[in-house]
């Protein structure tokens, strides 16, 4: 079984998926009352807030996966959260100063 999880494509899809998930989360948590899912997304656009968003949706929910996937020395799903850390950050850079 522990064959199975210890995948870098699991690692990469967690990855991906994890950082989009708990912005999610940030948003049922705090904004729901106030604002619905579209203007959420609007007024991150609009208040130009959307990279800082990003970012601490992918460190933060990312580190919790890479350290939880080290500890049960599964290193390739290790390997492929890292991955896609290193994805969403260049894509945060993209955002943000436009390469």
């Amino acid at each position: 079984m522990k064959s199975k999880i210890n995948s870098t494509i699991l690692g990469l899809v967690i990855g991906l998926l994890v950082p989009v998930l708990s912005i999610l989360l940030a948003y049922v948590v705090r904004f729901q009352d106030e604002l619905t899912i579209k203007e959420f997304i609007d007024s991150l656009l609009i208040y130009r807030v959307y990279t800082k968003v990003m970012a601490l949706g992918v460190y933060f929910g990312n580190i919790v996966f890479f350290f939880l996937f080290i500890k049960t020395d599964l290193l390739k799903a290790a390997r492929g959260v890292l991955l896609a850390t290193i994805l969403y950050s260049f894509a945060i850079m993209v955002f943000r100063f436009g390469f």
